[in-house]
């Protein structure tokens, strides 16, 4: 398989969560996510059958799985099993990287 070099910023979605902007980079078992929440963006409870792996780089985001509130500060991760409910908030303005197994295919643009 050749590489294949993606450029952040190239491929922002601006609409997908109200206060957010949010960035897919697909390889060909998983997808990551290069996030980026204004203060109080929010992502709906939801659930799916990707493992995902949320870190945050920067602010503070405020992750529920299953019920249990997880929050996350600059260099903090949580990981999320397959098909467990969870949501998220931004408590401040944040930044992150999901990753997710296997890939996302409805994120593909």
């Amino acid at each position: 398989m050749a590489a294949r070099k993606h450029r952040s910023g190239t491929s922002v979605i601006t609409d997908m969560f109200p206060k957010a902007r949010v960035e897919f980079v697909h390889g060909d078992t998983m997808t990551i996510t290069l996030w980026e929440f204004d203060q109080g963006g929010d992502v709906p409870s939801h659930q799916h059958p990707h493992e995902q792996i949320v870190h945050c780089l920067e602010g503070t985001f405020e992750v529920t799985v299953d019920g249990e509130v997880v929050v996350l500060g600059a260099g903090e991760s949580v990981v999320i099993p397959s098909g467990v409910e969870h949501a998220a908030h931004a408590r401040t303005a944040a930044r992150g990287i999901d990753v997710f197994h296997p890939v996302r295919e409805d994120y593909r643009l």
